[in-house]
């Protein structure tokens, strides 16, 4: 079992005691994080030493990360006597020669300024929609029957620098981005088929930049139902737009290495097979695992890993082309989407990749050196999700390993 005081962060381990566990070493990272005398907890079950609620939530992780003989990542709001702290906790299991996995080592990573930063971000997004419905914005008017349209300046300053209160719906709606000029249709309104449109689009503005607005109209009619006039009430939704599109990026960004994570992974392998199946060209998948990575995290710690993967990713990046997609999956796994493959670009990448990964990464405690192994697949017809390639490149990868690691297997 791996001592837990020569880890550098928050660490503990933990044995299965029957149907129960029991902790077996409390480094002093971990006593100062928790609080908790770490020393008293040695020997003692979860239950006899965290409150009912916490222990039982451990307790299940503990034995699920037994049972699935891999690590398991998991984020906690932890409320203990060194107060209430999130935790990002990283459980790996230890197997002995058989291969039965009966303990566990467990590392902390206090993230709980990241949480506060994500809670003050959505607070400030929320205060900026409120901001922005009262000051970004207009309305405007159109008569139907005689086409006059009245706008307040302060929109028609946005959208087409000039602050009047009077302009022609063409010189309204000049600016209007191409891909976006279906939202210049007022027929259905006009023809009194709808009585109502929410739109949004972007105006190119005559001074520089490119502005989202979203437009919200509405269609008055005379006593007998006949259509009059049309009114919209516009805000510029720019800030918004940005916010969302940098939280999209996020939740499919690994937050260590910046490289697509399992969900941009996925949602890039859906396009991939689309235009695979429309008769476009096929592609490739590419699977990696660090070899002897645990070894690093053991001996040097997990800041000393972290800046391993990240230089991996960099070499990963620097190796492959444009038009191909990387991604880290989780720990050490990455992934890499191969866009043409045709003329051996397959076994080209494959190999440059095993060459980069050799490689020394330079660290505060020296050199360190890892490798790859690889597993390659091609796409071919009747593959029905991403799945089906990477059961034929993780079978390569096995092989690898079995072998002896350090290399790359093309499937047949």
């Amino acid at each position: 079992m791996i001592d837990v005081n020569l880890i550098g962060a928050p660490a503990f381990s933990v044995r299965k005691m029957g149907d129960d566990f029991a902790y077996t070493g409390i480094n002093r990272r971990m006593t100062e994080l928790t609080g908790l005398c770490g020393q008293r907890m040695v020997g003692l079950s979860p239950s006899l030493c965290l409150p009912a609620a916490m222990a039982e939530a451990v307790t299940a992780r503990y034995r699920r990360c037994l049972e699935e003989r891999q690590a398991i990542e998991s984020e906690a709001f932890n409320d203990l006597p060194g107060g209430g702290r999130w935790w990002h906790i990283t459980l790996t299991p230890e197997l002995d020669a058989s291969g039965r996995a009966s303990s566990l080592l467990g590392v902390i990573t206090d993230i709980t300024d990241r949480k506060i930063a994500e809670r003050d971000q959505r607070e400030a997004e929320t205060r900026m929609a409120l901001a922005m419905d009262v000051l970004d914005g207009g309305f405007w008017h159109l008569d139907i029957a005689t086409g006059e349209m009245e706008v307040t300046p302060k929109l028609a300053g946005l959208v087409a620098a000039q602050a009047v209160d009077r302009m022609s719906w063409a010189a309204f709606t000049a600016g209007i981005h191409a891909d976006d000029a279906a939202v210049l249709d007022l027929g259905p309104l006009l023809r009194g088929e709808l009585d109502g449109a929410t739109v949004e689009y972007r105006v190119e503005n005559p001074r520089g930049g490119t502005r989202w607005f979203r437009s919200r109209r509405r269609l008055l009619r005379s006593a007998a139902g006949v259509p009059e006039r049309v009114m919209g009430a516009v805000l510029d939704i720019t800030e918004q737009r940005r916010l969302e599109e940098g939280f999209a990026r996020e939740a499919r960004t690994d937050a260590l290495t910046g490289l697509a994570n399992r969900r941009g992974f996925e949602a890039s392998a859906d396009g991939f097979l689309s235009e695979a199946g429309a008769g476009g060209r096929g592609f490739g998948l590419i699977v990696l695992d660090l070899d002897r990575f645990k070894a690093i995290n053991d001996l040097h710690g997990h800041a000393a890993g972290d800046l391993v993967l990240r230089e991996l990713a960099a070499r990963l990046r620097r190796v492959v082309r444009p038009d191909d997609v990387v991604a880290r999956l989780g720990g050490d796994e990455f992934a890499i989407l191969v866009a043409d493959v045709a003329g051996g670009a397959l076994p080209y990448l494959a190999q440059r990749l095993v060459l980069a990964a050799q490689l020394p990464v330079a660290t505060p405690d020296g050199e360190l050196s890892v490798g790859v192994s690889i597993g390659v697949a091609r796409s071919v017809a009747g593959d029905g999700a991403i799945s089906d390639i990477a059961a034929r490149a993780d079978r390569a990868l096995y092989d690898v390993k079995l072998a002896g690691r350090g290399a790359w297997k093309l499937a047949a």
